[in-house]
């Protein structure tokens, strides 16, 4: 599981993190931490990422990013506090994500998205954003 405190990282404190962002990222958690609850309940596991000491992904920009921050287009779903990168260095995550009878109606009722598995090679990407195509699993 993340907290809020995983969520924002490095940024914590950051004049960026609004209160509306702040709510964004409240949500964002309590979501995908529910989605991780089942996942652990069905025995995927969760490493944590050696850089950060948490499951957020890369080495401080895979949770929150602020508005300068150089990773990220500047609309990013991350710089809104809606977007989640976790640490899967073996695609655990994902091919649960894409290959488990229950994922589906599980994702789909937190109304989380998510980055093609090909388009995330050791971590896994979880938005509340819908992409333009409005497919679940998309290539950014």
């Amino acid at each position: 599981m993340i907290s809020i405190k995983d969520y924002f990282g490095k940024y914590e404190g950051h004049a960026d993190i609004t209160p509306a962002r702040y709510a964004n990222a409240q949500r964002l958690v309590a979501k995908v931490n529910t989605l991780m609850a089942a996942m652990m309940a069905d025995g995927v596991k969760f490493p944590d990422n050696p850089s950060t000491k948490c499951q957020v992904a890369g080495t401080g920009n895979g949770g929150f990013r602020p508005q300068d921050c150089p990773v990220g287009a500047p609309g990013s779903a991350h710089k809104m506090g809606l977007a989640v990168d976790l640490y899967d260095p073996e695609g655990e995550i994902d091919n649960w994500l894409n290959n488990n009878i229950e994922a589906r109606g599980l994702y789909e009722d937190l109304g989380l998205y998510f980055e093609a598995l090909s388009s995330t090679i050791g971590w896994s990407h979880w938005s509340l954003v819908a992409p333009k195509s409005g497919r679940r699993f998309f290539i950014p």
